[in-house]
């Protein structure tokens, strides 16, 4: 969460003088009061945490990507509810890092699906801020389909049981962040936003506790369960440490996003008074 914190006071101080002169620029009939109806869409890239990655590694960081629409109600001057699907694509690998012997890599192309509350910092006619930073809280579903390269081939790894579990894969993931407007106009506005995702499984990546009996896997499933023999090594032990089981996985994602202002209290009102 600190990371959060970090990029929320930076992009702050960043965009304050930009969103100043276009937030003037706004007539009062499209300002985000009570009753307004939003979309938005948004493009970001990704970064996995799990035990395929290397927590400081920053010069194989593996970054994805994800795409993502939602539609937003604001319900009161700071609240705002909020529903959004996302496909997201993550990677990781065992490859330069200090567990390069195992071999073990993964990549995922995502869908998910959350719904939560969007709270502003200040109320939109707060005139002692310009820049309204809000953070955001939900929860929801995300559909895990875990892949590796194989002999030249993309294989899924979820069927072939590489740890003996038949694992859960739609599990439910929790979403909190915070983001910041960069520059509105009368009906749209962009938006930076940073979201972490805890997904309630640690097979997100495949990986999570020891290496099965490998006498009890077929031989696809026993290859891609222990990868160093492709290093020409020897296989590792029944019961040896695969992953790390107490700490679950997740994703970031940081996005650009365009917020298009269906409609809003005051001009609807205007449309009921002066119609067509």
């Amino acid at each position: 969460m600190s990371f959060l914190w970090r990029f929320f006071l930076l992009l702050t101080c960043l965009v304050y003088s930009r969103e100043s002169q276009s937030q003037s620029q706004r007539s009062d009939i499209w300002r985000e009061k009570s009753g307004t109806l939003l979309l938005n869409a948004g493009i970001g890239t990704t970064y996995y945490t799990g035990d395929l990655t290397e927590a400081g590694n920053l010069g194989h960081l593996r970054l994805g990507a994800a795409i993502n629409g939602a539609i937003a109600y604001r319900y009161s001057p700071q609240l705002t509810f909020r529903l959004e699907g996302q496909v997201y694509f993550i990677r990781g690998s065992q490859k330069s890092t200090h567990l390069a012997y195992n071999n073990l890599s993964f990549y995922s192309v995502n869908p998910d699906i959350w719904a939560g509350i969007q709270w502003d910092f200040w109320q939109e006619n707060d005139k002692n801020h310009v820049i309204i930073p809000y953070a955001l809280l939900g929860a929801g579903l995300t559909y895990m389909t875990p892949r590796a390269t194989f002999a030249g081939s993309y294989v899924s790894l979820a069927p072939l049981h590489t740890e003996g579990v038949d694992y859960n894969r739609l599990p439910v993931i929790i979403r909190y962040g915070l983001g910041v407007p960069i520059v509105a106009t009368e009906r749209f506005k962009w938006n930076l936003e940073a979201a972490y995702t805890h997904v309630l499984s640690d097979y997100l990546d495949d990986v999570s506790t020891v290496y099965p009996d490998r006498s009890k896997l077929d031989v696809f499933a026993a290859a891609l369960s222990d990868r160093r023999l492709e290093l020409g090594t020897i296989p590792n032990a029944t019961g040896a440490q695969r992953g790390n089981s107490n700490r679950r996985d997740g994703y970031f994602v940081l996005s650009v996003r365009l917020i298009f202002i269906v409609r809003t209290y005051v001009q609807r009102n205007y449309r009921r008074s002066f119609p067509r």
